[in-house]
């Protein structure tokens, strides 16, 4: 899928001070790419809707709690593993300068694979809008219905700055993050060991 496909191009523009919130690992691992606040994979594996073969893409939300139901409470998973949710924060973070995004919400109803598993279609638009100069994209979430999800490619994931970095696991307690409980029951999901 290329962008002469989409109708139009619409570009949208996100200010700078833009909030944005994702669930991230809470510390690095030997393979995790580091940009600034924020902790990715490894570049090039190519398991994420958008990602790109040879530049970091770092997905985010527009609120916290489409950040839980995106990365945790997904569609296709079964429960919650509390040893996974113990290595991992809520990231909010904030833009330092405004960037450009190529805005595919208007296309969600014409084009349902933008939401879809079928990722080869959409990384291939990620990498056309990259090559057309869009520093991310913003999207339909596929796993919270009306809401919004952004992905930031390369030199703009370090336009970011760390607002605050939350444990989803209080070490001390064992209390679970108020947003996992939120999300545990909207999507009817058990934690298991």
């Amino acid at each position: 899928m290329k962008l002469s496909d989409l109708t139009y191009c619409q570009e949208h523009t996100l200010p700078r001070l833009h909030s944005m919130y994702r669930i991230q690992r809470t510390r690095r691992t030997t393979s995790t790419v580091a940009i600034g606040p924020v902790r990715l994979p490894p570049t090039g594996l190519l398991s994420g809707r958008f990602d790109l073969p040879r530049t970091p893409v770092a997905y985010f939300a527009e609120e916290p709690e489409t950040a839980a139901y995106e990365t945790l409470a997904r569609r296709e998973a079964l429960a919650l593993s509390m040893a996974d949710l113990q290595s991992r924060s809520m990231l909010w973070v904030q833009l330092t300068e405004s960037v450009t995004l190529l805005d595919l919400r208007p296309h969600t109803p014409t084009w349902p694979v933008l939401t879809s598993l079928r990722f080869a279609c959409t990384q291939e638009l990620a990498s056309d809008a990259e090559r057309h100069g869009f520093a991310g994209l913003v999207y339909r979430s596929a796993q919270q219905y009306d809401h919004d999800c952004y992905t930031l490619f390369g030199p703009s994931i370090s336009l970011l700055r760390r607002v605050e970095s939350t444990p989803l696991v209080d070490r001390a307690t064992g209390g679970l993050h108020r947003l996992l409980r939120d999300a545990a029951r909207g999507a009817q999901m058990a934690f298991v060991p």
